[in-house]
């Protein structure tokens, strides 16, 4: 019944005990240590308090960046390349921790439970400081070589364009994540740029983010020709508006028009809590598979 999940980000650590999938009935979070020795302690710490609350739970982990099959994190918002956060956390734990990156704990709790459930194709875009997601493809989720999972906010939109952390040019990210938008607004939060669009103000620079967003969507329509989008994230928190813009924006393209006007845009259903259902789910998977 119950399974804890925590979501590793590059600010904060979340914890959450989930019950029955989706309800999150005790939380914890902390600043993100940069240290991974620092990060597998605190994580060891925050569940062990937790488990004093609900002795059995198993615990799955979600984490920013990409990881190999070895349990090395390799994550720029954190600082880390090779980072043996698997490892580390089977000192603490004495025994293995199942681990997935947070873009598909956050597709896995979406397809399970949320505004992908029953998807034969889909895809969840999750639009933050940078821009992550995953794809479902005929009921599972989409993993490349050796289990890796693909990196949508750096498919390149704009050829030779801006640099990009990854040692790209032209990322979809650098132009269509939040922080662009909060860049654009000359520093300007998220919710404050929000504030004004409503107001009727910032519309240019809201459009032009609008535009950036679209423009990767309809070449992920074009290539997978999804039955719905999701769009997730920190941006999605302001509301009806952000998804009807990017939808009337979609709506525009020959991509929806002449290829795909089956395609749903819609707001994924768990938002910043999708990484510890996702991490929840994996620990629940774990335990059914008898790891």
């Amino acid at each position: 019944m119950y399974a804890i999940g925590v979501d590793i980000g590059g600010t904060t650590v979340k914890l959450g005990c989930v019950q029955d999938g989706t309800g999150i009935i005790y939380r914890d979070k902390r600043q993100s240590p940069r240290d991974p020795l620092v990060m597998a302690q605190t994580i060891s710490g925050m569940v062990g308090v937790a488990l004093r609350r609900f002795p059995g739970a198993r615990v799955g982990i979600s984490c920013a960046g990409s990881m190999d099959s070895q349990g090395r994190v390799t994550a720029s918002q954190l600082g880390w390349v090779a980072a043996p956060l698997g490892a580390l956390l089977y000192e603490q734990f004495r025994r293995a921790v199942p681990m997935e990156n947070d873009a598909m704990c956050a597709l896995a709790a979406e397809h399970l439970y949320g505004s992908l459930k029953s998807c034969q194709t889909g895809i969840l875009i999750t639009l933050g400081t940078g821009i992550g997601g995953g794809l479902i493809i005929s009921g599972s989720p989409a993993r490349g070589y050796m289990g890796l999972h693909g990196e949508i906010g750096h498919m390149i939109t704009h050829a030779d364009g801006r640099p990009c952390s990854c040692g790209q040019l032209g990322c979809w990210e650098m132009y269509a994540a939040a922080s662009k938008l909060r860049e654009a607004a000359g520093g300007m939060s998220v919710r404050e740029v929000m504030s004004n669009v409503r107001a009727g103000r910032m519309l240019d620079i809201w459009n032009n983010y609008v535009h950036e967003v679209v423009i990767g969507l309809s070449s992920l329509m074009m290539i997978f020709a999804p039955e719905i989008i999701a769009i997730g994230g920190g941006l999605s928190n302001a509301g009806g508006i952000v998804i009807d813009a990017i939808r009337a924006g979609v709506s525009q393209t020959s991509a929806f028009n002449t290829f795909n006007p089956f395609t749903r845009i819609v707001s994924a259903s768990f938002q910043n809590d999708a990484g510890i259902l996702g991490a929840a789910a994996l620990a629940a998977m774990a335990e059914g598979e008898g790891q």
